[in-house]
């Protein structure tokens, strides 16, 4: 059915009215003050419905607002009237007070840096002076009845300015314009479209939950989400870098790191466990202490057979009706078991076989003793695991580090150049399989260096490397020398013993510290392992320090002891009248032909040991 325009006119039950749309202004942004300067010629409308508040500010703009504003202005028209009484001459602003706030403080740092600014555009209602409640109740509808769009309306509109970006090849310069002019970043604005695949509901939960994850943040969350507790050990991560200022999202990366580790394991858990079930093994939960399990249970690895010999899980299961299995979480590896071990005729390894220990201590003893080895065992495992995984953390932020295209910072060239000229290998040609070109290819990103001499990775990485970047190339070979040399799965025990076996262990390594402690200037979040680390060689350095300022003092006294002696004795006779031949003489003085000569070592210092030299030919023959 058609309806003609005369038959809309006769149907309407009045002529509409004319809409009152004031007129069309743009004002300086700082004509405003926002701390109420008289002098200013705008000021906030005494009946704006946003009053600015010691607590819970509802003014205030964000930095994402004033951000946008900067790039791109206000968008929006701010409402203004005519003030009257003592602001005669001046202009209120009844809606808009965030927006010029925003516009302000853009300004004000535009000023500081010598740069241009965008003014706001403004409509100004006459038809307001003097009506104090038809202006209060327009400044209440306009935030009223304003309503945030939902945060998959945010995503998917910036996934589809990602992807006209994307598409356009837009320059960085316009990239970095049009990410600040939503208040985001470029790497923000990269990841959009893989939070635009999040689910709704994950977004509003998070939303309800008042957890505010940028987009870079999103995207990693949502590959961990299901992760038990991903979200608090994110939502920490996250606030330990603004509390340390860390622009590199160190602690963020970190945990993402371990959570993601933890989600491969569980991926492999759930796959062991079904093997396991397929072939219809006997499965049992995993326990911390098996020592207190009823009936006993222990890992085949802890057994030994009636006669001594070691017993393997294909033996095991062919021999004994107690073959079990347990998945160890930590390692998500299948852990080989025997239920009621002692009923099936196996001892514990380590355990004498005639229930003493052949010194005559006690069996209680001996088996403690045992249990302690076995525990330091499982210890030195689970650091060993948590060590390797920190790796791969820590060689992502070398890379990224690597990247940098500007000038090196001046601690990175000193340790350089203070490793590149102390070092006695200047090159770590194989270490853990890994040939020192594939090293730098890891950490520069060029698998062309792989497979190739030292020599001929420094030629081709001068063929193609800027000058300015030198400085990064030969970092990324020291980051390879420190990883290789001393961040081995062991470092964190300390320096091994070789003269007297590797389970006999020193102080940590001062590189090994030393490049913890620099990666962690350097915006690296570290994990539980190597932050026990760092502390534990803080401590040795601190107690190696005061060990040596108590043998300095003590050689110190020993040396004025000397001094003042000297100066008591008596000068020598002139006439070289000998010693008495009978020795000391009646009043007790004494006679030491060796004091001056006395290299025996009998003077060190309290706590300061006296080694003798080594016969270097010796040792080898030794381990030979």
């Amino acid at each position: 059915m058609t309806v003609t325009q005369a038959e809309q006119t006769a149907q309407a039950p009045e002529a509409a009215e004319e809409t009152i749309f004031g007129r069309l202004v743009a004002i300086d942004p700082l004509d405003f003050d926002p701390d109420g300067d008289k002098d200013k010629p705008v000021i906030v409308d005494p009946y704006n419905h946003r009053k600015k508040r010691e607590q819970g500010d509802t003014v205030e703009p964000d930095p994402a607002l004033i951000a946008s504003v900067a790039e791109l202005g206000v968008q929006q028209a701010i409402i203004l009237r005519p003030q009257e009484g003592e602001n005669e001459g001046k202009l209120g602003i009844v809606i808009g007070q965030r927006r010029t706030l925003a516009a302000h403080r853009a300004a004000t740092q535009a000023v500081k840096e010598g740069r241009t600014y965008l003014k706001v555009p403004a409509i100004i209602r006459d038809d307001l002076k003097g009506v104090d409640d038809e202006a209060l109740t327009v400044s209440m509808v306009e935030n009223l009845h304003r309503r945030q769009a939902s945060a998959q309306d945010d995503v998917d509109a910036a996934e589809q300015l990602a992807l006209l970006v994307k598409a356009k090849r837009v320059p960085k310069a316009r990239k970095r314009s049009l990410a600040a002019a939503i208040g985001r970043t470029e790497e923000e604005l990269d990841a959009a479209h893989k939070v635009a695949q999040m689910g709704a509901e994950t977004l509003e939960d998070l939303r309800e939950d008042e957890v505010e994850f940028d987009w870079v943040e999103l995207a990693d969350y949502d590959e961990v989400k299901d992760v038990s507790g991903a979200q608090t050990v994110l939502t920490r991560a996250k606030a330990k870098d603004e509390q340390e200022g860390n622009a590199k999202r160190g602690a963020w990366k970190t945990a993402m790191q371990e959570l993601r580790a933890k989600k491969a394991r569980a991926e492999r858990i759930e796959t062991l466990t079904a093997e396991l079930a397929e072939k219809k093994v006997k499965t049992l939960r995993w326990s911390w202490n098996w020592s207190y399990s009823t009936p006993p249970v222990r890992p085949l690895e802890e057994l030994v057979s009636a006669i001594g010999n070691p017993m393997s899980a294909q033996g095991h299961s062919e021999t004994c009706k107690g073959h079990a299995a347990t998945i160890d979480p930590d390692e998500a590896e299948v852990v080989w078991l025997c239920v009621d071990w002692k009923k099936h005729g196996h001892r514990l390894a380590g355990d004498a076989q005639d229930g003493g220990n052949g010194n005559g201590e006690p069996d209680e003893e001996a088996a403690a003793k045992a249990e302690a080895v076995r525990e330091e065992r499982r210890r030195v495992k689970v650091n060993n695991l948590a060590w390797r995984t920190a790796r791969d953390g820590r060689e992502a932020h070398i890379a990224d580090m690597c990247k940098d295209k500007g000038e090196a910072p001046a601690d990175v060239k000193d340790l350089i150049m203070r490793t590149l000229l102390m070092s006695r290998y200047p090159y770590v040609h194989y270490v853990g399989g890994q040939h020192h070109g594939e090293m730098l290819a890891k950490f520069l990103g060029d698998k062309r260096l792989t497979d190739r001499r030292p020599e001929d990775v420094i030629t081709a990485l001068l063929r193609k490397t800027a000058s300015k970047r030198y400085w990064w190339v030969m970092f990324a070979h020291v980051a390879g020398m420190y990883e290789a040399e001393h961040m081995r799965d062991d470092a964190w025990r300390g320096e091994p013993h070789y003269h007297h076996g590797p389970s006999v262990r020193g102080d940590i390594r001062p590189e090994t510290a030393e490049w913890i402690a620099f990666l962690k200037r350097h915006g690296y979040g570290l994990t539980a392992v190597e932050e026990e680390t760092l502390a534990t060689a803080e401590r040795e350095a601190k107690a190696k320090a005061e060990r040596q300022a108590e043998a300095e003092r003590k050689r110190q006294e020993r040396e004025a002891e000397r001094a003042k002696k000297t100066e008591e004795e008596p000068p020598a006779e002139e006439d070289g009248d000998a010693p008495d031949a009978d020795g000391p003489d009646d009043e007790g003085e004494e006679y030491d032909s060796g004091a001056e000569f006395d290299d025996t070592g009998a003077d060190e210092p309290e706590g300061q040991e006296h080694e003798p030299a080594e016969d270097d030919s010796q040792e080898e023959g030794d381990e030979e």
